[in-house]
């Protein structure tokens, strides 16, 4: 497993602000389900999941 991958960017992202899976749902309307699949490399994730991560996480 890579600690390169979009996913693991994304977790690191995640935890380097100090914010749990339960804090990030919140601030995008996604569920914690579906914050830690788009933190699981290869997990299929929709586009628009992503891009809501991304944007709070910016």
């Amino acid at each position: 497993m890579s600690d390169t991958t979009p996913a693991a960017s994304r977790r690191a992202a995640r935890i380097s602000r100090g914010d749990s899976l339960e804090e990030l749902a919140i601030a995008t309307g996604l569920t914690v389900a579906e914050i830690a699949a788009a933190e699981e490399p290869g997990e299929p994730v929709p586009e628009h999941h992503v891009e809501r991560i991304e944007h709070v996480l910016a």
